[in-house]
């Protein structure tokens, strides 16, 4: 486990340091042996060979940027060639798509290596991926629906990975993991061959190891050049939250939160307060689009598969066949509604700052948690504040902010304009280095993680 960012690794190619090729088998050889389970399937056949053709370019003197080369995970609910792509499914364990998805296609057409694609909660309806081990925190969970994903960087395994964001998957298991993750612009990223949850909800985005990585990533899924700029160093940065969006959260996410706002007021930034909508405004109706457009399709697709489903993907697709055209017309007037208060709430600063969610981790072995003086489920907890941003579309960075105890990290959103991603991205690069936060993946893993928990197993 080095935890080497692709910048550091394309640094160490470029140089002769490294080969493509070494770097794969290392990949592949951790992923093997990683007691996190994040991979559902790995191809290393395919691997290797994309990682021998990168050498040889290099060799001759080409290039293809900066993920020539570097190991990639992808998410198995899109189609990536050779994978079986099961999407958490059990009827789907035997699906090979015959093509790549358009993201998938992208990152080769860069020269990334995919050594495999990572495990997700069964067809995505979930923000818990039971499979899989949180390599920081084994007794919590890794988040999802991407947590195959988020474990495999955090394990040290690959340095960034690509997940999907619904209703917050791509931000939770980042929050779960320690790591980072971007849900871009709503449809920014081609999400052809992508198996769908909701479709008008749905987000590809790049995970890793820093902003600067998610910068590299998202410009080669969006089919643009890797930005070469550095972010702006403007202190004078005009940054909103609204405290009574997180009202509720936990005494330790509301600390956390202090921290950030005195740490970014020290640098020159202002802080004001926005007038946002509320969660429960969002969650009043997130759940009716959602499980109507689930519907939908697993009907439309997968209608004889029933008995393969678990409860929770059970009960989302049965409450969207209820949905009324009466609840779906006041659903996507809410939603509009909703964009434009968000909308209004960006134009006169340059981010809005909140908790990627209310609570740490949860534990793997609690099904519900206090929140606010109410009892409610691990899911609707975890997606408390981030689904909103699903239902507007506007793009989130979901990064480190504060450490714990433990040397796991409370995580923030920073949501910038709908279609300024780039401008987000640099922002949250100028944010990451002013908060410094050093997350030591490695002593975590050997302290707290999955090497302690697997050295207390071998002398119990």
């Amino acid at each position: 486990m080095e935890f080497l960012t692709i910048g550091e690794l394309s640094l160490r190619l470029r140089q002769g340091e490294r080969t493509a090729v070494d770097l794969c088998a290392q990949a592949i050889e951790a992923a093997t042996r990683s007691e996190t389970r994040a991979f559902s399937d790995i191809i290393a056949a395919s691997a290797l060979a994309e990682a021998a053709a990168s050498d040889a370019r290099r060799r001759k003197g080409e290039n293809l940027g900066f993920l020539d080369g570097i190991p990639i995970a992808v998410k198995d609910l899109i189609d990536t060639t050779p994978a079986t792509c099961k999407a958490g499914l059990q009827h789907l364990s035997s699906y090979r798509p015959t093509r790549d998805a358009v993201a998938v296609e992208r990152l080769r057409r860069a020269g990334a290596v995919i050594i495999g694609v990572t495990e997700t909660d069964p067809g995505a309806f979930s923000t818990v991926t039971p499979q899989v081990t949180n390599p920081l925190s084994p007794t919590r969970i890794a988040g999802g629906s991407s947590g195959g994903s988020a474990a495999a960087i955090a394990a040290g395994i690959v340095p960034a990975a690509i997940g999907t964001d619904t209703g917050g998957s791509i931000r939770i298991p980042a929050a779960c993991c320690s790591i980072y993750g971007f849900k871009p612009t709503w449809g920014r990223v081609d999400d052809t061959g992508v198996r769908p949850l909701a479709r008008s909800l749905d987000h590809v985005g790049p995970m890793a190891l820093n902003v600067a990585d998610l910068r590299i990533v998202q410009s080669v899924l969006e089919g643009a050049e890797p930005p070469t700029r550095p972010a702006s160093a403007d202190p004078h940065l005009r940054i909103g939250t609204s405290y009574a969006y997180f009202a509720d959260a936990d005494t330790v996410v509301q600390r956390a939160m202090n921290r950030v706002f005195e740490t970014l007021a020290e640098a020159g930034m202002m802080l004001e307060t926005s007038s946002i909508p509320l969660p429960d405004d969002i969650l009043d109706f997130h759940m009716v689009n959602l499980s109507k457009e689930a519907a939908y399709y697993h009907d439309t697709v997968f209608r004889n598969e029933w008995r393969h489903y678990p409860q929770i993907a059970r009960a989302t697709v049965a409450r969207g066949r209820k949905v009324s055209a009466d609840e779906i017309v006041r659903a996507e007037y809410l939603r509009r509604k909703r964009r434009a208060d968000v909308d209004a709430a960006l134009a006169g600063i340059n981010a809005l700052i909140l908790p990627t969610m209310p609570i740490d981790a949860p534990l793997r072995a609690v099904g519900s948690i206090e929140l606010g003086g109410r009892m409610v489920t691990t899911l609707e907890a975890t997606i408390r504040y981030t689904a909103m941003f699903n239902q507007t579309g506007h793009p989130v960075v979901s990064m480190p902010a504060t450490l714990l105890p433990d040397g796991r990290a409370l995580s923030i959103q920073v949501v910038g304009r709908r279609g300024e991603d780039d401008a987000l991205l640099s922002l949250a690069l100028y944010i990451e280095k002013i908060l410094a936060l050093d997350v030591d993946y490695a002593a975590i893993i050997a302290t707290h993680g999955t090497l302690a928990y697997a050295a207390g197993r071998a002398t119990s």
